[in-house]
């Protein structure tokens, strides 16, 4: 049995309505079971016999309906019937907890405006909505600019990742098939130097927000001591760069059929160029790191936000009464959601230090209903500064 039917045979204090009795709630709530029905869309039936009149509702909404992330190694997105987790999980939502101070500021002054309108002999300050009507466009246009424009910058990072692990692919594969047989020891230090570039790499990226790791520290201690050329100061990457083209010419110098052999020379020239490709990563990433959105753009668009909704209240208290607290809201959390988001993935590399859960790939063996399964749960416990675009795309090895 999945563990939906385990669950929903158990009893509870909840009346089960009879529409929730004639759903698969498998679907509706998209629970993963061992079959991993989750990852291929599909959603098995569930029996009448295994539904009761009362079902734990509370203990399923705590224990499963909760925000889906996905996951690049098994192939999980998200799909349009998960509908229902993501407008649960609203309380829940990162982006709310990024723009609870504005969201708050605003639902105070606009339960302020509503007071003083219901207060009678109090002058009432009203405003036209023609005037919000004709600036919300603008202040769209200004939206929508910004948040392509980080994207821009996100997915250009994304293309960037992806060509770097194309290149260490390619340059494994090379070093493996036609350097080692020539000249093993130069292939054993190249591999060695390759394996900790993505390291270095993503080190670069964080611009200090994370320490560097210690397969890089190991490998550039033991082949810079004998390095004059090399500063201290210098990138670990372009460190790491520089000890890669050393090892190409020395595995020139070792192989005793390079000088002769022109099949040879020629896949030594192209990793030559593919450790060039390396650096023109490196220093894109770098660009996209250090170079943020013109920070008067930026300003002039929370100006902008700011401004249409602190004097959205004093448009709509007329008209609806009290129901202009929950317009404005509404109107609130998603206009600015959409602004955080672009300042979300404007910069692609860093994470937010407290609210970047990193997604544990173990197992939960046991959870708070006592059955096992086998699907990927977060760990709130394991929190890093790296960002979800270097977690899941910087893996070469």
């Amino acid at each position: 049995s999945s563990p939906s039917q385990a669950l929903l045979s158990q009893k509870g204090n909840f009346h089960v309505p009879n529409f929730v009795k004639n759903y698969n709630i498998n679907r509706l709530l998209r629970i993963p079971n061992n079959n991993n029905h989750a990852l291929s869309g599909a959603t098995p039936a569930l029996p009448d016999s295994s539904l009761s009149n009362h079902v734990p509702v509370k203990k399923i909404i705590k224990n499963h309906i909760q925000a889906r992330r996905p996951q690049v190694e098994s192939g999980l997105r998200y799909r349009s019937d998960d509908w229902l987790r993501n407008f649960l999980s609203i309380p829940s939502s990162f982006v709310l907890r990024r723009i609870s101070f504005h969201l708050t500021s605003n639902t105070l002054l606009c339960a302020l405006v509503i007071l003083l309108h219901r207060i009678p002999n109090v002058p009432k300050i009203q405003i036209p909505l023609i005037g919000h009507t004709l600036m919300g466009g603008i202040m769209s246009l200004l939206l929508v600019f910004r948040t392509n424009s980080a994207y821009a910058r996100f997915w250009e990072a994304r293309g960037v990742w992806s060509k770097a692990l194309s290149t260490c692919r390619n340059l494994s594969l090379s070093v493996m098939a036609h350097i080692r047989p020539h000249s093993p020891k130069s292939a054993q230090r190249f591999m060695e130097l390759l394996r900790a570039f993505p390291n270095a790499l993503c080190y670069s990226c964080l611009c200090g927000n994370a320490e560097l790791s210690t397969d890089v520290k190991q490998v550039l201690q033991k082949y810079t001591k004998s390095s004059s050329a090399v500063s201290s100061s210098a990138e670990p990457a372009m460190v790491l760069s520089y000890l890669m083209h050393q090892a190409l010419h020395d595995a020139a110098v070792e192989s005793p059929s390079s000088s002769s052999d022109l099949v040879e020379a020629i896949h030594l020239t192209e990793m030559t160029h593919e450790i060039n490709s390396l650096v023109d990563a490196l220093s894109t990433c770098q660009k996209i790191a250090r170079t943020p959105v013109p920070l008067s753009y930026s300003r002039h668009t929370s100006r902008l936000l700011t401004w249409w909704t602190g004097t959205l209240p004093f448009a709509l208290v007329a008209q609806l009464g009290l129901l202009t607290l929950p317009v404005l809201v509404i109107a609130c959390f998603f206009l600015l959601g959409i602004e955080e988001i672009g300042h979300l993935i404007e910069q692609p590399f860093v994470g937010d230090r407290v609210g970047d859960i990193v997604m544990d790939r173990t197992t939960q063996a046991n959870g708070e209903d006592g059955i096992g399964n086998n699907t990927p749960y977060i760990d709130k416990a394991k929190i890093k500064n790296l960002a979800p675009l270097l977690r899941r795309a910087a893996k070469t090895q």
